[in-house]
């Protein structure tokens, strides 16, 4: 009963991370279908958010299979459970601060599309 206990955190990890991955991996390829929280930002940022996801995933997947199995980690698992909070970090938390200082103010808005010619509309 005790080895049940000491594997069930790598069998969770090795169950969700594979399911984390494969989930993210869909969001990434439709932006539009990510959750409502994550999808009104824009399509880069979401695909951003998405491949942090599937890194952490990766992450994941691989830490349970190195766990149950005894065998030392490799440097490429380490670096995908660190790479995809950081970049999850980079593609929410950059924006919003970017928003709240006001720094997209700074930028022109886009000029209206004209009917017609390029010159104006047709007289």
């Amino acid at each position: 009963m005790d080895t049940l206990w000491s594997r069930t955190p790598d069998l969770a990890l090795l169950l969700f991370g594979p399911l984390l991955a494969w989930t993210a991996g869909g969001w990434w390829r439709h932006p539009e279908r990510a959750p409502a929280w994550a999808a009104r930002r824009r399509p880069r940022t979401v695909r951003c958010w998405a491949a942090a996801f599937v890194l952490l995933g990766i992450g994941m997947g691989s830490s349970g299979v190195y766990g149950l199995t005894g065998l030392p980690e490799p440097w490429l698992a380490g670096f995908c459970r660190t790479a995809g909070p950081l970049l999850y970090l980079l593609a929410v938390w950059g924006p919003a601060v970017r928003e709240a200082l006001g720094r997209d103010e700074d930028r022109p808005a886009a000029p209206a599309p004209s009917r017609g010619t390029p010159r104006g509309p047709k007289g």
